[in-house]
């Protein structure tokens, strides 16, 4: 330990000299904070420790005026003292121990500084106002700030932040910041951090200086980490309100991942353990935990929550599934499978919860499983049911994305074949603007089962018949502009429906802008904006993947994503199509990746990104 120790000293003098210019390191803090002089000599803080040291002690001696008279002195001294103070709280002497809290407690800090980037300055304009769980947001978002200029403002919070659970949350936020990729800008960070954070006592401060060694010296720092780890766990078995069980989470984690990185797998396995040893047992404790130690590729400890857990994996099919995908990750199919028959048949008539749970699924490619849950939710209810429709819906258009398009027919035929149905009409209404769309959308299926057989007649008669129940159908005149045996009659029929469509969201366009425009009631012109970014999406959609004016397709596509916060992965898809369309296949292929990050287990976006990127290869090769 003494070696990792010296080591640790060595790394801080050796880079000390790599420090970038332009980083504002501890002696501008001390500037900032206490209005010291810039680089105050060792010994000068040595003697103020001193001086603080015996002002301290005076806090408890017998005669009142000396109290006072110190503890007046202190306040003068302001955050020079900070540290010894917050020390001083846990004191054997009751009055040193009440007097030192007291004064930490008036302590003015200034959160927000002129030196800062006005970002920041905005953050922390409120920040002394603001509760426990306001400023631990204000921290996260000081750390997703770009170019690091959350760090000065964080490692403020770290050393004054009153509350030491606060300081610490600060401590793993800077170890969040984006890192430097060159080896001398990363030695120079480390370096920067350690002295941002080389006069503070707090405990905080210690696990960034064991995070700094683990940056240039990450197998130095390993007994660093298990130091603090180990004297963490230990306060939360004692002083539980002192820190937390997700504080001392995060610090397993990371040094988890440390003695990955180091390949010692006998040493992280025995670390995982301890923090999953730290899990109380909640749904979403669980599902996070596994969660992370899946972005970490290490399945294996699914089964060790697991098997601390019993009851409640029993009780939760989402952490059975996540069970079973660990299973399936290490390559033992047949168990993954058993397991995600015992998920299913966990309350099958809660149907909110699976259909969630099939949705899951999806997004993770285990699609066999996600049937499955929507195969066995529609033998729970009524046909005409909303939550029997919203199934086949869902079921259909999985079918869809994986070429099934015969299993998608079959699953919309029972609400076809009874449209006329009130109850089934209402529930339908629900998620399609009418029947009709519905209809229109299972001939589509049917015109897709055709076409993979290269039936090319049936093709051609079931999209008539979609065309007829919905002559806006977008992907009826889709298949219709690319249908491969079409005669010239075709072609002009599906040209005339496809500028009809067109000028019809044009018309649509015009008559839902004039209503937002005149429109003072704030809910109805949400509600119109959303029904306005559909119809720029349709239009959009419809002539990127035909004939027109495609930068007005374009346009319109991005002011739909604009009314939509940017969030929806079918829009973007929308607007990935556009910009091929265009032949802008970079930008195609930009927007397409968008759409597939936001919606990983739609197969049809993969392929059309494949698509995309194949195009744009072959342009830059073309283009030399």
């Amino acid at each position: 330990m003494a070696q990792a120790t010296d080591r640790h000293m060595n790394i801080r003098q050796q880079q000390r000299q790599n420090l970038q210019p332009g980083m504002p390191g501890v002696a501008c803090l001390l500037l900032m904070f206490w209005g010291t002089t810039v680089g105050l000599a060792e010994d000068s803080l040595e003697t103020q420790k001193t001086q603080v040291a015996v002002l301290i002690d005076q806090l408890g001696d017998g005669d009142f005026t000396t109290r006072e008279l110190a503890q007046s002195k202190l306040r003068e001294l302001g955050l020079i003292a900070f540290d010894q103070l917050f020390a001083a709280q846990t004191h054997n002497d009751i009055e040193i121990a009440k007097r030192a809290t007291y004064l930490i407690r008036s302590l003015q800090v200034q959160w927000a500084l002129r030196t800062d980037a006005p970002e920041v300055r905005r953050l922390l304009a409120k920040y002394e106002e603001t509760n426990a769980a306001g400023r631990r947001s204000l921290m996260e978002q000081l750390a997703a700030l770009p170019d690091g200029k959350g760090l000065n403002a964080l490692s403020r919070m770290v050393r004054f932040e009153f509350d030491g659970r606060q300081s610490r949350y600060a401590a793993l936020q800077v170890m969040k910041l984006k890192l430097p990729e060159e080896a001398a800008e990363l030695q120079a960070f480390a370096t920067h951090l350690q002295d941002l954070h080389r006069l503070s006592s707090r405990t905080a401060a210690r696990w960034i200086d064991a995070y700094a060694v683990s940056l240039v010296a990450p197998e130095e720092s390993v007994g660093l980490w298990e130091q603090i780890g180990r004297k963490e766990e230990q306060l939360l078995t004692t002083f539980p309100g002192r820190t937390s069980r997700a504080l001392v989470g995060d610090l397993l984690r990371r040094q988890f991942k440390l003695l990955r990185q180091l390949e010692r797998q006998d040493d992280a396995e025995a670390v995982a353990r301890r923090s999953v040893n730290l899990l109380d047992g909640s749904r979403e404790q669980l599902i996070e935990a596994i969660d992370w130690f899946a972005s970490e590729k290490s399945w294996m400890f699914a089964q060790v929550i697991a098997d601390r857990f019993p009851v409640e994996f029993q009780e939760y099919p989402e952490l059975m599934y996540r069970l079973a995908e660990a299973f399936l990750q290490g390559g033992d199919n047949e168990r993954a499978d058993k397991q995600a028959e015992l998920a299913l048949a966990i309350n099958p008539q809660d149907l909110d919860a699976h259909i969630t749970i099939a949705s899951f699924l999806t997004a993770r490619q285990h699609h066999r499983w996600a049937i499955a849950e929507y195969e066995q939710g529609l033998t729970h209810v009524p046909l005409e049911s909303e939550a029997g429709v919203r199934m086949r819906i869902l079921l259909g258009e999985l079918f869809h994305d994986l070429k099934q398009d015969h299993d998608a027919r079959l699953v919309f035929e029972p609400v076809v074949e009874n449209r006329e149905n009130e109850d089934l009409k209402q529930s339908v209404v629900r998620f399609y603007s009418q029947m009709e769309s519905f209809v229109s959308r299972y001939w589509y299926f049917r015109a897709c089962d055709h076409a993979s057989r290269e039936e090319w007649d049936q093709q051609r008669e079931c999209l008539e018949a979609g065309l007829a129940e919905d002559p806006d159908d977008g992907d009826i005149l889709i298949a219709m502009f690319r249908f491969e045996e079409s005669d010239e009659a075709f072609r002009e029929k599906t040209l005339q429906a496809i500028n009809a469509s067109v000028q019809s969201h044009e018309d649509d366009v015009k008559a839902v802008e004039i209503k937002i425009k005149n429109t003072l009631d704030r809910l109805e012109k949400s509600r119109l904006e959303w029904n306005l970014a559909r119809i720029f999406n349709q239009y959009a959609w419809l002539v990127g993947n035909t004939t027109g004016d495609y930068q007005r397709a374009i346009s319109y596509s991005r002011r739909s994503l604009e009314l939509r916060n940017w969030e929806s992965a079918s829009y973007l898809d929308t607007l990935g199509h556009c910009y091929y369309a265009a032949k802008d296949y970079e930008n195609a292929v930009k927007y397409q990746q968008l759409a597939v990050d936001k919606d990983p287990g739609s197969l049809g976006m993969r392929r059309q990104l494949e698509v995309f990127q194949k195009a744009l290869r072959q342009q830059r090769e073309n283009q030399g």
